[in-house]
Formats: structure tokens, sequence, C-alpha cells
């Protein structure tokens, strides 16, 4: 496995497909920053509570106000880096030389894995640099300890997105293709995504919206210590839903053709 990794380091740095998934969430938290800077200079009146990030500490919350665009941007990204191999046939050659198919699938979760940790990473610290240019680094209200406050929110929101991602994974190799891959993953983030607000009206199925960590992701404010007293209900919906996608994802794969 150590070897697919390497191969994988190799071919991830000469891709586009990274530099154009850094490039966009990286931007992003700077064109928001000067575009929100340029509303308040014109007399909007910042409201965390609607704008989610208005200075340099609630930066931290910077996945979470982007959740949905990031989570699109890594749907493409996983659909190309799997569906390419299925199209030009280099998985059939890595299988071939005897490579295991559970590593070969933990290698390609591994990597989306990390593209997905380093892009948060670099969206969250620019946010906080650019908004507290911008504004000042301020506080949030009713958070007193900001350190632990944050990395408990950074950890917990990374973790919501690691578990779509491993659903990605799991899509991209059941469907063996880009395009197809593409569009269910895109259906799977706007269906999780916007069915809870629907679910929440019936009696019978509300309890099960907490099962989908994108109903945590766009409906739950984080700077309440409401919410943050609920970080490891979210943290064991996120596990179970990776180890799940995970083990069903490497039986299927493990038990289809490739041709």
């Amino acid at each position: 496995m150590l070897n697919l990794l390497a191969a994988e380091r190799i071919k991830l740095f000469r891709s586009k497909k990274l530099y154009i998934v850094l490039g966009i969430l990286f931007f992003l938290p700077i064109m928001q920053a000067v575009s929100f800077h340029f509303e308040v200079l014109n007399g909007k009146e910042p409201v965390q509570i609607i704008e989610t990030v208005i200075n340099g500490a609630t930066a931290i919350l910077m996945i979470k106000k982007n959740g949905l665009t990031i989570l699109l941007v890594l749907s493409a990204f996983i659909s190309f880096l799997i569906g390419e191999e299925f199209h030009n046939g280099t998985i059939r050659n890595a299988l071939s030389l005897g490579r295991s198919r559970t590593h070969y699938y933990l290698t390609k979760l591994a990597v989306a894995a990390s593209v997905s940790i380093v892009s948060v990473i670099g969206l969250t610290l620019i946010s906080m640099i650019s908004y507290s240019i911008a504004f000042g680094f301020g506080g949030i209200a009713e958070i007193t300890n900001y350190t632990s406050y944050s990395i408990k929110t950074f950890g917990t929101l990374t973790l919501l997105l690691l578990s779509s991602v491993s659903i990605y994974v799991m899509i991209s190799f059941l469907t063996k293709n880009s395009s197809f891959s593409l569009i269910w993953s895109f259906l799977y983030t706007i269906a999780t995504g916007f069915l809870p607000s629907l679910f929440q009206q019936t009696e019978h199925f509300k309890h099960m919206t907490n099962w989908f960590s994108q109903t945590f992701l766009f409906y739950w404010d984080f700077a309440q210590p409401a919410t943050v007293a609920q970080y490891p209900e979210m943290i064991l919906v996120s596990l179970i839903t990776i180890v799940l996608s995970s083990a069903v994802g490497i039986l299927l794969f493990t038990r289809t053709d490739v041709k």
C-alpha cells in the first residue's frame, strides 16, 4: 500500500486537478472578505448568525459558511480522480500487477481525504487572515475559551466533510465513470442537504435527518454553545458514515469486473 501511496502522490502533484481545487478554495475567502468589506462600508450591518463569518475569530466557521461549495468542488475532484482511472485503464494495469483491491480503494480514499484536509486548512487560515485585516480579529459571543472552541469546531467540521468525501469515493468506485459519478455525487449532496428541511415537517422521519452529516453542516449554528454540546453526536455520525460507506465500497469493488 505504501507503493500505491507513493505513486498516487506523484500523479497528484503532476495533475492540474489538485491546483484547480486549491485555487478555487483558497481564493474564495479572499473574494468573500473583500465583497463583505465593501457591503459594510456601504452601510450593511454585520450579523453573525446570518453571515456566519464577520471577523477573524468567526472565520473558523468558514467551512460551515461555504459547506455546499466545498462539497461540490471536492465531489467533482474525486469523481475525476477515480473515474479517470477506469476510463484510461490505469486501474486495470495496477490490479494486473497483483495490487490488492482493498489497498487500492483505501489509497484513493486516503488521497481524497488528504486533499480535503489540506484544502480546508488553507481555506480557514486564509479566511482568518483576510477577515482579520478587513474587520479585526474580534471574538464570538458566548464563547469564552476561543482556543478550545476553535480546535473542537474545526475538527468537527472537517470530520463532517470527510464523511461526505467517503461517500463520494464509494460512488466513484461504484459508477466507474467520471460523468456518472459527478451526477450522482451532486444529487446525493443536494438531496441530503435540502431534504432534511422537508423531513423536519413530518412526525416519523424528522429524527432521521440527524443521521446525515449535511444536516449539521447546513442547518446548525456552530457559534452557539448548545451546538458545541452536540459535537460528540456529529463526530459519531461522521465516523459511522465513513466506516459504513468504506466497507460497502470495498465489498462491492472487490466483486465487480474491471474492464
